[in-house]
């Protein structure tokens, strides 16, 4: 039965409207999806600074520095009407990726039909390697799309033209002006676009020669190449234009390093195929799929080729779609589907060949690095040429096709997780801007020990509301290079004459000022009276007075401003710059005193089931302020690996006093194992009789056959250990494990033929963390000595603190002492295979 016309009617508008809308969705949420979730890294952060300076101060510092300044103008109008959060300057770069998906299927659908258009939109909307940068504040995506525009039109401008065979269609001007304008767009973006007109010159030539043979007079009487000429000519001026104001300010240096041509040709196979770049040696199998298809593919294009055709009637519409309405059915049947072709092979190898030489030790401008974002702007062609191939072997294979297609598909989702993978904003520079300003005063300096990391740092310290008012920032070492011993009088001492007190940021201070000179000159010059540490970063304050930080009461404000009554002091506000953190990160407390309380404050973090995950107090020492100034103070509360992931009360105590300031949630963290119970019960207490004990509940000895464990000698042995604790501890424990033979070993000394030591969960769960009322699960896998022999051995387990080492006592259930270890009961067998 033939389909209904209504029935062909919704296929129909499905296949041209519904599916590419679908694809241009599925891009969008790929690019949306946790956009924001990742720290500015260093280009992203210059590229704020730059915007910063307005728009003829973005415009000059772009004609110094080696990239056009298209994309700074649109970022700069961006930032205008959407912020400068990380989501949102992103943002700009996820519409750019989206719409670039929609020209690869307008790309595609006008070289070979709907098709291969819609597969191509499929492929770069999932591609992990698109997806990547156009979740990056870089201009690459922006050079990509005007690119791709530019080969739409090129192609289209083609198409009016016949080729530059026939007599040209209606109005080939319009594709060419519109063509005009994409390049020069593209060329504004990244000056290495320029490739794009390598290319496109090559096929207007072969195309020309082709039709006309070396002939230069009728070469030259073809109105199509006099036309194209017009384009070049003003596409040359334009960029001319910017050329003339940049030349006499652009810079040379180079970074760039040999690099092995193989090499490079498997990163760009490997990037277009997975968007991986590293280990690339690992996916060969995966890049090898899409290469094959692609080499079929066009075997089969070449075959087409070679067969004779019946020119009588035209090629359907489903066949060859064209986008513009304008072209009659006639011209569809003479799309000549070979200039399509070789202009998206030579996109793909020209260009990439263009980055390489351009990569290469040269001394005018600036060579960089072989990097994977410069592929990025031509990579569309690629996953046309695919999408192409692999609906070509769908026109001879069917079901082939369609598994092809499937698989490739499926290729591509297997690598997209892993961009995603460990994408989380992290709390470095932020907590370390707002010190300075709640704490800042007039006359106050701040010395960036960061060399060229700046950018970093001041996107949060000059992004805060009262930026204008903060201390005036010099940057140390002031040029670029190391800070030299010889040169740190000259550098430090005219600040110190100028500012009362000095703050010192270190911000990756290791790359510029790796011995430490500026901190040692300041320690010598002036009283520190704070010092906060920020993993690798520091921040510290030289006062020559002596005098303790005080909290700025004047011009500034809080992130989350109060006003409330506690055990006698005053709090003001309070913050936590991030609302989730992953493992690794320290969230960081500050309460802001208008009136410091009487007693000792403590904050905690409680979850639903009001249990503490962890508590601070402030000050630590439980000493009571020397008198009541306006101060802030900060708690550290670090995330490990196997925090217990979910939402948490921040609860600020004084004495009975309670309140909840806000909430916090932990992400991103392993579960930690779940037994129903231990099979061997235990019921031992470990800890000082009057502090919090902790319970071994049971354990569980995995392998267990005939009554024993059974191991071998280089294996190893599994064991769980059920732990609970009836109170907060206030220490974190390392828990051992040994596994005891008869034998003397040689290699420890003693009777251990085993040993696991860790903090519990393999590291991933601190002692201090633990959940009053809960069990946890500890499981530790005690490597066996390759020369165990072979006999029975035991196992004992306990506690220790790694200051010291020492361990904590042991006591039965009645109470009574039983050493600094606990010696399990169940055997292990060791023996040979």
């Amino acid at each position: 039965m033939k389909p209904s016309p209504q029935t062909r009617t919704s296929a129909g508008w499905a296949e041209r409207y519904g599916l590419p809308a679908a694809i241009l969705l599925i891009g969008l949420a790929l690019r949306l999806y946790r956009l924001g979730d990742a720290n500015l890294w260093w280009d992203e952060a210059l590229a704020v600074w730059g915007v910063r300076q307005g728009l003829p101060g973005v415009t000059l510092w772009t004609a110094s520095d080696v990239h056009p300044p298209l994309y700074f103008w649109a970022l700069w109008a961006w930032s205008r009407l959407a912020g400068e959060s990380e989501f949102a300057m992103r943002a700009l770069s996820a519409g750019a990726g989206v719409l670039t998906v929609a020209i690869t299927y307008r790309l595609g659908a006008r070289a070979a039909g709907r098709r291969v258009g819609a597969l191509a939109a499929l492929l770069i909307a999932t591609a992990r390697f698109h997806v990547w940068w156009s979740q990056e504040m870089r201009m690459y995506v922006l050079a990509g799309l005007l690119g791709t525009l530019s080969l739409y039109l090129f192609i289209r401008w083609l198409d009016a033209e016949r080729a530059l065979d026939a007599p040209p269609g209606p109005r080939p001007w319009r594709p060419l002006l519109l063509y005009a304008l994409a390049t020069t767009g593209a060329l504004y973006t990244i000056f290495l676009m320029g490739a794009l007109l390598l290319v496109q010159n090559v096929v207007v030539a072969v195309t020309l020669v082709r039709r006309h043979g070396l002939r230069p007079g009728a070469l030259w009487r073809a109105p199509a190449l006099r036309r194209w000429v017009i384009a070049q000519a003003g596409i040359a001026l334009m960029v001319a234009a910017w050329l003339a104001l940049s030349w006499g300010r652009m810079r040379t240096w180079s970074v760039a390093e040999p690099f092995d041509v193989q090499l490079y040709a498997r990163l760009y196979a490997t990037l277009l195929t997975t968007g991986v770049s590293v280990d690339i040696g690992r996916y060969t199998g995966a890049v090898l799929y899409p290469l094959l298809l692609l080499g079929l593919g066009g075997a089969s294009l070449l075959a087409q080729r070679k067969a004779p055709r019946d020119h009588s009637s035209p090629r359907s519409l489903s066949d060859v779609s064209r986008i513009d309405r304008a072209h009659s059915a006639a011209t569809l049947g003479r799309h000549d589907q070979a200039t399509p072709a070789l202009t998206l092979g030579l996109t793909v190898v020209l260009p990439a060949a263009a980055v390489y030489l351009a990569t290469m030790p040269r001394g005018l401008f600036y060579t960089p690095h072989v990097e994977a974002r410069y592929l990025l702007p031509f990579a569309p062609a690629f996953w046309v040429l695919l999408a192409w191939g692999v609906v070509l072997i769908g026109e001879r294979w069917r079901q082939a096709g369609r598994v092809a297609a499937v698989a490739l598909v499926a290729l591509w989702l297997v690598f997209l997780p892993g961009h995603y993978r460990g994408r989380a904003r992290r709390d470095d520079l932020r907590t370390m801007a707002r010190a300075i300003a709640a704490q800042a005063q007039p006359g106050d300096a701040v010395l960036l020990n960061s060399g060229g990391r700046y950018p970093l740092f001041l996107y949060y310290y000059d992004g805060l509301p009262n930026a204008a008012a903060l201390p005036p920032m010099a940057k140390i070492p002031p040029g670029e290079g190391l800070l030299e011993a010889d040169d740190v009088d000259e550098v430090l001492a005219p600040l110190a004459e100028r500012h009362d007190r000095l703050w010192l940021a270190e911000v990756e201070a290791h790359l510029t000022d790796p011995e430490g000179h500026a901190r040692r000159w300041l320690d010598a010059y002036a009283p520190q009276v704070l010092a906060l540490s920020f993993g690798h970063n520091g921040l510290r304050l030289y006062d020559p007075a002596g005098q303790a930080p005080r909290l700025a009461l004047e011009g500034y404000t809080p992130q989350h401003p109060l006003d409330i009554a506690i055990g006698g002091g005053r709090l003001r506000g309070w913050e936590l710059p991030l609302p989730a953190y992953a493992p690794g990160d320290v969230a960081r407390v500050a309460l802001l005193w208008e009136r410091p309380p009487t007693a000792p404050a403590r904050v905690s973090l409680r979850n639903p089931r009001g249990q503490v995950l962890l508590e601070r107090r402030a000050p630590p020492d439980g000493a009571p302020p020397a008198e009541p100034t306006p101060c802030r103070q900060q708690l550290d509360f670090g995330v490990a690996a196997a925090t217990p992931a979910g939402r948490y009360d921040v609860v600020l105590g004084v004495g009975d006093e309670e309140r909840v300031l806000g909430e916090v949630r932990v992400i991103g963290t392993r579960a930690l194992l779940r037994e129903a119970a231990p099979r061997v019960p235990v019921g031992t207490r470990l800890g000082a009789p009057t502090g919090a004990p902790i319970t071994l509940v049971g354990y569980t000895l995995h392998g267990v056959r005939g009554g024993a464990a059974a191991a071998r000698p280089g294996g190893s042995v599994t064991l769980d250990l059920y732990w609970s604790v009836g109170d907060k501890l206030d220490r974190d424990y390392t828990v051992f494990t040994h596994l005891l033979g008869e034998a003397h070993n040689p290699r420890t000394q003693g009777p251990v033929w085993g040993q696991h030591d860790s903090q519990p969960a393999d590291g991933g769960y601190p002692t201090t963390q633990w959940l009053v009322g809960d069990v946890i699960v500890d499981r530790h896998v005690i490597p066996v000595d390759e020369g165990a022999p072979d006999g029975g051995y035991r196992l004992e387990v306990g506690l220790y603190t790694v200051e010291d080492g020492r361990r904590l006592e042991v006591r039965g259930p009645d109470g009574s002492p039983w050493g600094d270890h606990i010696l399990l009961e169940a055997p292990v067998t060791v023996a040979a295979p």
